[in-house]
């Protein structure tokens, strides 16, 4: 990898898109989970895990759990560390589909912080050379089944980051800029790119202001 420019990207879904995935299960059990380290292990990675509780018996509950359950598939436990009534710290297999196709990918790892909260959302932060971590991108929505996953680029270089905004929106801001929307005093109006594209009006404000979220997001980590 000698000459190879490394990023870290943070992939992350609020509660209320994550709670529609399989993985939200995982909550049921444990309200916090923080990995503190991991490395790769089969199909997928080897993490040291804290959890906080939902109960004292979550581990307990956790660990016996039929092997078709989906929070069993997203994690399973090898070691226990430490088990108190209120937290535990394992070692476990993070074997879910996310995991394994980041595992099928050469040049990243998971680093911290990665973690999940109930109520809040979850985050996992890649560390790895830029093109894969394009790949991760594009293949993070198609495994996770949603367009709901945020991108934070750790890099200047926010073009890459405008890369993984939906066709449709990169569309519309792309033609907003050509029709001269983002030029002072502007050269046209949400209504003018609605009938460029073919769109609703509130079609183009959504997707304006959406890819304008993303944007700033990105080059803001530079700041």
């Amino acid at each position: 990898m000698a000459g190879t420019s490394l990023r870290t990207i943070g992939l992350s879904m609020k509660n209320a898109d994550w709670a529609n995935t399989p993985q939200h299960s995982i909550t049921e059990f444990f309200t916090i989970g923080r990995v503190l380290n991991s490395i790769p292990d089969g199909d997928g990675f080897l993490s040291q895990i804290e959890l906080v509780k939902v109960h004292a018996r979550s581990l307990e509950d956790f660990q016996n759990l039929a092997d078709g359950s989906p929070a069993s598939q997203i994690m399973k436990i090898r070691e226990v560390n430490i088990d108190t009534e209120t937290i535990s710290i394992v070692m476990a297999n993070l074997n879910g589909p996310f995991f394994r196709m980041l595992r099928s990918l050469e040049n990243v790892w998971p680093i911290s912080p990665t973690n999940w909260e109930k109520g809040s959302g979850i985050l996992v932060t890649v560390y790895g050379d830029q093109p894969t971590l394009r790949t991760l991108a594009k293949r993070s929505r198609e495994i996770m089944k949603t367009n709901k996953i945020l991108f934070t680029l750790s890099s200047p270089k926010t073009e890459f980051f405008v890369e993984e905004i939906p066709d449709r929106r990169r569309e519309t801001v792309k033609t907003a800029i050509t029709m001269g929307y983002y030029e002072y005093p502007r050269r046209c109006t949400q209504r003018d790119i609605a009938d460029r594209l073919n769109l609703k009006q509130a079609t183009v404000s959504e997707h304006l202001q959406r890819g304008e979220m993303s944007i700033m997001t990105s080059w803001s980590d530079t700041m």
